[in-house]
């Protein structure tokens, strides 16, 4: 499991430097692309990410492995966290808590997979746009 998740969050990674450098000057495109990227992982890995989601609440509960997986899941959860930090600053995306903003975006994204059987004729680009509407109503504020 812990390879798996190693493996989904290694895609994201590899693809940072170009989202970093095609919205260098938005941190909202810069949240939109980390997002739709790591959608993508998550589509191409739809039952295994199901499995994985599930999984990841037995190693919180076991010291054994909970740091491991924490560790794995790091630099996708401290991207997510860069890009709306970057943006809370100029105040062009706004939240109170952080980390449950990281959270409550990462469950936005999981949902694709875990949708099942309601989302099972659902193709990634309609559920992103669903997604996408709502971050972009919910977190950002309007422009000048």
């Amino acid at each position: 499991m812990l390879l798996l998740a190693e493996s989904m969050v290694g895609e994201l990674v590899e693809e940072l430097p170009q989202i970093l450098a095609r919205t260098k000057d938005d941190p909202r495109a810069e949240l939109m692309e980390i997002m739709h990227t790591m959608l993508g992982v998550i589509d191409r890995y739809r039952e295994a990410f199901a499995v994985l989601n599930h999984e990841v609440r037995y190693f919180e509960k076991n010291t054994q492995y909970r740091g491991a997986m924490r560790e794995v899941l790091r630099p996708y959860k401290e991207a997510l966290a860069s890009a709306l930090e970057w943006g809370r600053a100029p105040g062009v995306i706004r939240f109170d808590d952080l980390w449950s903003v990281v959270e409550a975006v990462h469950m936005l994204c999981s949902g694709l997979a875990m949708g099942a059987s309601m989302l099972a004729k659902t193709d990634k680009e309609t559920y992103w746009r669903e997604i996408a509407a709502m971050v972009e109503g919910r977190f950002f504020a309007a422009p000048h």
